[in-house]
């Protein structure tokens, strides 16, 4: 049987490495659980460096990219022309949910790759039928 592939966001990445964050314990116990394959976007990527060097500065951006870094065989998706137009159709398609262009991104990914299973504390990103965890 082959292991379950899992999609992280920002918001796990957030609430892994902030301690005031409400969803800080679930999310170091499914860092700390089973490791299934990891996998991610170059966007979420690319929000989560900047949210961190935003609110906290350059160290604690430098923590995520290590702890980014540290997580084996994390596969990043990138974000090519073909993918922007599948983030757009995402985007019209789910008018009036106030989706951000990454969760838009994000959802094309989790249907072309077919993941069902998300760590995130966007509940947006179950839009598709994927399981978001943390439950909240």
């Amino acid at each position: 049987m082959s292991a379950t592939r899992v999609f992280l966001d920002t918001g796990i990445f957030i609430a892994a490495l902030s301690r005031r964050d409400q969803y800080h314990g679930q999310a170091r116990a499914l860092f700390g659980g089973s490791r299934p394959l990891w996998c991610t976007s170059r966007l979420v990527w690319s929000e989560a460096y900047s949210w961190f060097l935003h609110r906290h500065g350059e160290e604690a951006a430098r923590t995520f990219r290590l702890f980014a870094d540290s997580l084996e065989e994390l596969t990043v998706f990138d974000a090519d022309a073909e993918h922007h137009r599948e983030a757009c159709r995402v985007l019209n398609r789910l008018r009036g949910t106030r989706l951000t262009y990454v969760d838009a991104s994000s959802l094309a990914l989790l249907v072309r790759h077919r993941i069902d299973t998300v760590w995130s504390t966007d509940r947006h990103l179950g839009l598709t039928g994927a399981e978001v965890l943390p439950r909240s």
